[in-house]
């Protein structure tokens, strides 16, 4: 189903963060200490999915109230996060403080003072055409609303360069369809 390594079944999250109120919505996670530029945050883990399948996670979660959280990774092929996982915390910034190091692995985009939500531009982390988001990230670069298409966006492509999901890091170079 995949070209790249398959995800180990749990994930992980660095001891020098933690689950903490989030003015951006709900929860978040938050550094515990300082967290320096390319410093290992998350790694990213469950079981991959096809479209198909998604879809039915979807609609079963609809009916029973729970949460699904995915990622694009391959061509109709997804990452569904364990549930009740502490990544589920996770919150969309504009002006993220981490970003993609390899399919499953997210580190600090930046140096992150301790108290500092750690989040993610959640355009490089889906090509849903219907994925929709609000944002409420509170960045003077805030895009007010967060879409499946994003990943086109000109401006985030030359911001975080290779920092996408491999399926967002093919399409952006021309060898998957727009």
């Amino acid at each position: 189903m995949t070209a790249f390594p398959a995800p180990r079944p749990d994930t992980w999250l660095s001891p020098r963060a933690l689950v903490g109120r989030s003015d951006i919505d709900g929860e978040g996670l938050f550094a515990r200490d300082q967290i320096l530029s390319g410093e290992l945050v998350a790694r990213f883990g469950g079981r991959l999915v096809s479209d198909a399948g998604l879809a039915d996670l979807f609609r079963a979660a609809a009916t029973s109230g729970t949460y699904v959280d995915t990622v694009s990774v391959g061509e109709a092929v997804n990452l569904v996060l364990p549930e009740g996982d502490p990544l589920h915390a996770g919150n969309h910034g504009c002006e993220p403080t981490t970003w993609w190091a390899d399919p499953y692995t997210l580190v600090a985009r930046r140096d992150v003072a301790a108290g500092e939500e750690l989040t993610l531009d959640y355009a490089t982390i889906t090509d849903d055409p219907g994925f929709v988001l609000d944002c409420r990230c509170g960045s003077p670069r805030c895009r007010g609303r967060v879409t499946g298409r994003d990943w086109r966006l000109p401006e985030l492509q030359r911001a975080y360069g290779d920092h996408w999901v491999p399926v967002l890091r093919r399409r952006i170079a021309g060898t998957l369809p727009r």
